[in-house]
């Protein structure tokens, strides 16, 4: 399982911002409440890929950006696929979806010559989530790969999304991790040569940790980890940071409180760290002086890293004009770009709220409450989305524009 090759089965825009009150605030891409490294924006058209639930996911070089020239093993939400050389990208299908708002996923990506990349998802609701993932490369001669299977200590039945990460035996320094797929398999790359220290987290479980000795490899291979874990409540230590959602600078004395965990209060750089969160999808309550009160549900995983969540200044300003959401749709390859159904569908409970369909210049207006929104453009079988936040106050999100190719 240590060589990629060995078992294929384990291989497997935004115009400037502008913020005035009762004026026209320009946003053409506005990401989740909480940024968790999420596929959104100009993407490229479905070509039929069903919506939610199908992860199209392009890997490539980090200092070339260039396609890879190795097979990469793709996990996400714990269903696997490999990616040839040959394929420009690759499907995963029947990811679940996720509970959290917004829903994410965890996401691994391994190949053969690069550090294993991991990071969250945030998982598009009412079209397929495209995702673009750089791979740093790795020296074959001082990093190694290893691979694994994480299971129930009682049943011996699969861990899926279980957290295996390696690091220095003295904690410091470089650490590398993956998430293991649903029949509770892993493999991590670009590891460090020499001992190191690795634990394991998942969902229900107690943490587990040992040592392993990683072979390079040009040296050779590594022989596989049986990780078995004990059920029970798993809590862990939440970083993050809370910052002006518009001006993205910190926020002082921020009170943030997730999963009921003892409320932190953020300090002069806006940073936090929640302590003892449980495992699970849990609430978040924020609260600062002069701004919107935040409300959202975060799905934590061992390994989810640093948390950004960014907050709404409060705003008494009187309701806006019918519409809160508008912009251009253009067709490329039509005579004209009428016909397009352009939905808004909140994040929180997955319910659309309002539907336009655009006229022959493109144009589309929606009027729905504040909140975070997924906004999806669909075509003759095709779709697009992207998600934006309507802040409070009657501001209205202008030039929320798509391009989308219909030949």
């Amino acid at each position: 399982m240590a060589a990629l090759a060995r078992k294929p089965k384990l291989d497997s825009n935004a115009a400037d911002q502008a913020l005035t009150r009762c004026k026209v605030i320009m946003l053409v891409a506005l990401c989740a409440l909480v940024t968790l490294n999420a596929g959104c924006g100009g993407l490229p058209p479905s070509d039929g890929v069903e919506p939610g639930g199908a992860v199209v996911v392009i890997v490539v070089d980090a200092d070339t950006s260039a396609p890879l020239q190795v097979p990469a093993t793709v996990i996400a939400g714990g269903v696997r696929g490999l990616l040839q050389p040959s394929d420009e990208q690759l499907v995963l299908r029947n990811v679940p979806v996720g509970s959290g708002t917004p829903p994410t996923q965890p996401l691994t990506v391994t190949a053969e010559g690069y550090v294993t990349s991991v990071q969250q998802v945030q998982m598009a609701v009412t079209a397929a989530t495209w995702v673009t993932v750089e791979l740093t490369p790795a020296d074959l001669a001082t990093t190694g790969t290893i691979g694994g299977i994480v299971v129930d200590e009682v049943t011996g039945g699969p861990i899926t999304s279980a957290f295996v990460e390696f690091a220095p035996p003295t904690g410091d320094g470089a650490r590398v991790g993956g998430f293991s797929d649903n029949t509770g398999e892993f493999i991590i790359g670009g590891v460090p040569a020499g001992d190191r220290m690795f634990t394991a987290q998942a969902a229900g479980y107690l943490p587990d940790a040992g040592t392993v000795r990683i072979v390079a490899d040009a040296a050779g291979q590594n022989a596989d980890l049986q990780i078995e874990l004990v059920a029970g409540d798993t809590t862990i230590d939440v970083p993050g940071t809370v910052v002006d959602v518009f001006t993205q600078g910190p926020i002082e004395g921020a009170e943030v409180s997730i999963g009921g965990s003892t409320p932190a209060v953020t300090g002069p750089d806006g940073r936090f760290v929640a302590p003892d969160v449980p495992v699970g999808d849990q609430e978040v309550l924020v609260s600062a002086e002069g701004y919107e009160n935040y409300h959202q549900t975060l799905q934590i995983l061992p390994g989810i890293g640093e948390i950004t969540i960014e907050i709404f200044e409060r705003a008494d300003d009187p309701p806006g004009d019918p519409f809160t959401v508008t912009g251009t749709v253009t067709l490329s390859g039509a005579p004209d770009n009428a016909g397009a159904t352009v939905t808004a569908t909140r994040l929180d409970s997955g319910t659309v709220l309002d539907r336009d369909t655009t006229d022959a210049s493109g144009h589309y207006a929606l009027f729905v409450p504040p909140g975070q929104y997924q906004i999806t453009v669909e075509f003759e079988g095709r779709n697009i989305s992207r998600e934006l936040a309507v802040p409070p106050g009657g501001v209205i999100v202008e030039d929320v524009n798509f391009m989308l190719t219909v030949q």
